[in-house]
């Protein structure tokens, strides 16, 4: 098969041997956390109806409409710290990831019509925002009576070793397999039916940073629509480096131990359209909705790298490596969303939103390939999102306001009931001062998730793993 992507599963997949794993990737690279502002992240995400914050360019466009002057705004700061606990047979392993991000930059200009006209202004803004962040570590530690050996052996048996390539001839030229006496395509591992130390490290950075371009108006105070054309960016970088050695200490037949390491980079651009409309039938509701388009990418390209060390008793090591490119197309699923914001006394709001997404309609393509098996897969594995955005914010004085949000992203997995299922919780908490000309805003948000990866075994034990991120985010910027 002409896909060679492996180990972008780590998110609820296989520990991949060569193999394309083009349904996770759609999936991973559809999915949308929608950072930015430290007023956005602080009260939730939820702006689509409330209006007048970047960020919400990205969610509902007709945001853009509530704008009475320019603004000019910066996110020099987004640390985040995050930690996660693996639970592989009994086993517990943590891991640590410090990053420091820039995750929104922009400009929106107002221009105001004469005041007889219904259409009270029009607002046009360029920047962007960071609607995914895929920077993460985690380590799977554990003493177990298995091995990826006997995957690599249902995959090369009936291939003679002349004609091996790939991750089977790796493990071939390693003596971890070899041939059993008298065949030429029949094979056994040492590694089978012994009690083996197995080691997992799993680095992911990478985002999408999504460059958008919006359009809105003012109709009597009452009727706000808008459209972004939006640009995401995709940059992905995930490593892993995955160890087995016996139990006990020593050596199986000549090999102490061995260490596979695999590098995969993805890099691509898409398009989308967002159309965004909120209605304003008292002074204190808003009530909106936004239709987004797919993305759709075109030409992502797909490196991979992997490497073989094998370490013998004799003091010597081997080492092997390959390496393959690609490029695909991917068109993401759409997303649908209503939105609710009420306003208190022109001091305070608290808003809702629903987000609707099937990860199901992903679609691979490829010229030289169909993907039919991959696009089959993204429909039995993966299904609708839903997506739930509250917050509220309150003047505490005229200048100084104190926000709080909480957001949820249900399981898209369709054949779960697992409690690590890949839902995501967001709860978040910020402060703001706004002058007549200068604003700041900060920000702290708390990711928490739980999901299930398998090193190789689709049908074994899972590990599951419960992630935390803390986060710090600060916005500055002005009006005029």
């Amino acid at each position: 098969m002409k896909r060679i992507a492996t180990l972008i599963i780590v998110i609820m997949g296989v520990f991949g041997i060569a193999n394309a794993q083009g349904d996770y990737e759609a999936f991973t690279f559809s999915q949308a956390d929608y950072l930015g502002t430290a007023r956005f992240m602080g009260a939730g995400g939820a702006f689509g109806a409330t209006g007048g914050d970047f960020s919400a360019l990205s969610t509902n466009p007709a945001s853009i409409g509530l704008y009475k002057r320019y603004e000019v705004s910066f996110t020099p700061m987004s640390l985040n710290f995050g930690y996660t606990d693996t639970y592989y047979h009994g086993d517990k392993s943590s891991a640590q990831k410090f990053r420091y991000t820039l995750p929104q930059a922009g400009i929106v200009m107002t221009h105001n019509i004469h005041r007889d006209n219904e259409w009270k202004s029009w607002q046009f803004g360029f920047g962007y925002n960071r609607i995914m962040d895929y920077n993460n570590t985690f380590r799977a530690n554990t003493q177990v009576n298995s091995t990826l050996m006997d995957m690599v052996l249902n995959r090369v048996n009936g291939t003679s070793f002349n004609n091996l390539t790939g991750d089977g001839y790796l493990f071939w030229n390693s003596w971890l397999i070899d041939t059993i006496s008298g065949t030429n395509d029949q094979y056994f591992s040492r590694f089978s039916n012994q009690d083996l130390d197995q080691r997992a490290l799993v680095t992911r950075r990478g985002a999408i940073d999504e460059m958008v371009f919006s359009f809105g108006g003012n109709y009597g105070d009452k009727l706000y629509i808008g459209a972004t054309l939006g640009f995401p960016f995709l940059d992905f970088k995930e490593t892993t480096s995955y160890s087995e050695a016996p139990a006990e200490g020593g050596d199986l037949y000549g090999i102490n131990n061995y260490t596979l390491f695999s590098e995969q980079r993805n890099s691509g651009t898409g398009v989308n359209l967002k159309v965004g409309i909120i209605y304003q039938p008292a002074d204190f509701v808003r009530i909106g909705a936004a239709f987004h388009t797919p993305t759709y990418y075109w030409k992502v390209k797909d490196n991979f790298y992997r490497s073989m060390t094998t370490n013998y008793s004799n003091g010597n090591s081997n080492e092997d490596s390959y390496s393959n490119y690609n490029s695909f197309t991917l068109t993401t699923p759409l997303k649908f969303n209503v939105d609710a914001a009420f306003l208190i006394a022109k001091r305070a709001f608290i808003s809702a939103e629903y987000e609707f997404q099937d990860y199901g309609m992903a679609t691979l393509y490829e010229d030289n390939y169909d993907y039919v098996m991959e696009n089959d897969a993204i429909r039995e594995k993966f299904g609708i999102s839903h997506s739930i955005r509250v917050g509220g914010e309150i003047n505490i004085t005229q200048g100084f306001a104190l926000r709080a949000g909480y957001r949820l992203k249900t399981s898209p997995y369709k054949m779960t009931d697992s409690p690590y299922n890949n839902t995501t919780h967001f709860i978040s908490a910020g402060v703001g001062f706004r002058g007549k000309v200068m604003f700041g805003d900060l920000a702290y948000v708390l990711r928490m998730n739980k999901d299930s990866y398998w090193l190789y075994d689709a049908y074994g034990a899972p590990c599951n793993y419960a992630s935390k991120i803390h986060s710090v985010v600060a916005t500055i910027g002005c009006k005029f």
